[in-house]
């Protein structure tokens, strides 16, 4: 019988290559501050490659909140960035 522990080490191991992909993925993403549809696909490209290389991982209970904490993460960065480059 496996323990909670290796359970959720089976876990981690089945999400580090989908993981490293998707920080290649976000990292490659590019946009223009100053050009609104430009922002636009950049949040619309993030909110996509995290749907799709974590969507089979909705049902776990660590990784499903983890796939929403980097989501609200690059949003929140691509904001930022975008009042930083306009003065704010």
């Amino acid at each position: 019988m496996h323990s909670t522990l290796d359970v959720v080490r089976a876990q981690m191991q089945e999400a580090e290559p989908v993981l490293k992909q998707l920080d290649v993925e976000l990292e490659a993403i590019s946009f223009d501050p100053f050009i609104p549809s430009s922002v636009d696909a950049a949040i619309d490209r993030v909110a996509t490659v995290i749907d799709t290389l974590l969507v089979n991982f909705k049902a776990n209970p660590i990784l499903s909140p983890l796939a929403d904490q980097l989501k609200s993460q690059y949003l929140d960065a691509i904001q930022h960035q975008v009042v930083a480059a306009q003065g704010g």
